[in-house]
């Protein structure tokens, strides 16, 4: 399964996730935005990871992370664990030191969370 289709790469969709989309919340780690994408069009899940350079000053650093958040992600999208929206992964403080699991679990965590709240609002 190639998994460069699931990268959400326009600006302006980056743009339409902050400015419309939904803030999920999490730990002080990162910070998930999302907005329900054109299933009908699409009908898989994008994301973007961003991680400034004022909150990871080195490069090196910077993509380790984004490496990290990459791969969880691509995990939960192969066990189908997160729905059909574009998501926006932006990253507060230094997470390179954490491992791929744990990041998955919050990730995880915080996808639940979203999908049990929004069955509980369609009824």
């Amino acid at each position: 399964m190639r998994f460069r289709k699931f990268r959400l790469r326009l600006r302006k969709d980056i743009e339409r996730v902050f400015r419309t989309g939904m803030h999920l919340k999490s730990k002080p780690f990162f910070s998930i935005k999302v907005i329900e994408n054109d299933s009908v069009n699409i009908g898989y899940p994008r994301f973007s990871v961003i991680v400034p350079k004022k909150s990871v000053k080195k490069a090196v650093r910077r993509n380790r992370i984004k490496r990290i958040l990459r791969e969880a992600m691509r995990e939960l999208i192969r066990e189908k664990k997160i729905p059909n929206l574009d998501i926006v992964i932006l990253v507060k403080e230094d997470i390179s030191g954490k491992k791929s699991y744990e990041v998955k679990n919050e990730i995880e965590r915080i996808f639940q969370k979203y999908h049990d709240t929004s069955t509980s609002i369609k009824g």
